[in-house]
């Protein structure tokens, strides 16, 4: 039997009509909309979700927001604990969700070079001896490129504190010796690499001429951004053929060339995810 029947199978019938169909299971704790239930049946509902689902902690939906992409509120609905591991692809991530954000529709793309084989042709790289990770946060992609390059030394970039506290306890934990830490803002980082990533949805293409002024020669830039409407005229998603072609172009005035484009998903009708590898030109 399905979860939510179960679930169905505890909880009045008058509320069946209200009871979320999709949630988020994070290591042992359930992110899950209740919003649209009264006050007084949120506790006794996601306690019944918890126990059906085998979770510590239940937490209501919210928002991300901000340069440092932290949860806007934390209300805790069933539980105490915010703090819980993930296991991916060899690698053990602790953090605290209600400090940090935790995408878990991304699990592929940061698997990097253990992952699917779309994922690896991104992050194959020819002999890095530098790759600096811009939006590090807690090591969502460092800690396996540093596991896929154990000769390179990968420099994990990012500026929101909370972030790096659990970065360097990920680090250690998964007993990962080539990577160093960097709490700042990364257009305030000189260093120069083979490759850059670039892993923020949002605005990362005004990182862009920092990236390549900090590229050597003929370094490459992984490159993820949310590809709007104001983005080219891409207004839905049958206008997605002309895309790959005018995101070349706008890459060439920026300085680079676009080796590799791939649409991860789309978020809504004008909205894509997008990876790209771009070579300095």
């Amino acid at each position: 039997m399905k979860p939510l029947e179960n679930i169905k199978l505890k909880v009045n019938p008058d509320l069946h009509d209200k009871l979320p169909t999709k949630w988020k299971k994070i290591g042992n704790i359930l992110i899950i909309d209740l919003e649209n239930l009264a006050e007084d049946k949120k506790r006794e509902i996601a306690e019944v979700y918890a126990e059906e689902l085998n979770v510590r902690t239940v937490i209501q939906k919210n928002k991300v927001s901000g340069e440092l992409r932290k949860p806007e509120k934390v209300d805790l609905l069933y539980g105490t604990e915010t703090i819980t591991e993930i296991f991916e692809y060899g690698i053990t991530y602790r953090l605290d969700l209600s400090e940090i954000m935790w995408s878990p529709g991304n699990t592929g793309w940061r698997s990097a070079l253990a992952g699917p084989e779309k994922v690896i042709d991104f992050y194959s790289f020819d002999k890095p001896r530098t790759i600096i990770d811009y939006f590090a946060g807690i090591g969502y992609f460092a800690l396996q490129m540093a596991r896929g390059y154990p000769k390179a030394m990968i420099i994990a970039v990012d500026k929101n504190p909370k972030a790096i506290e659990y970065l360097t306890i990920n680090v250690k934990e998964n007993n990962i010796e080539n990577v160093e830490i960097i709490n700042d803002d990364c257009r305030n980082v000189k260093l120069k690499a083979d490759v850059i990533h670039l892993g923020y949805i949002g605005n990362t293409i005004d990182f862009l001429e920092h990236t390549h002024g900090c590229l050597n020669e003929n370094g490459i830039a992984v490159f993820h951004e949310a590809y709007r409407n104001n983005w080219l005229g891409f207004k839905s998603r049958s206008d997605w053929g002309s895309i790959p072609t005018k995101f070349s172009d706008l890459m060439k005035t920026k300085g680079f060339v676009v080796e590799k484009f791939e649409r991860v998903k789309f978020y809504g009708p004008s909205t894509s995810h997008i990876i790209a590898t771009l070579r300095k030109n």
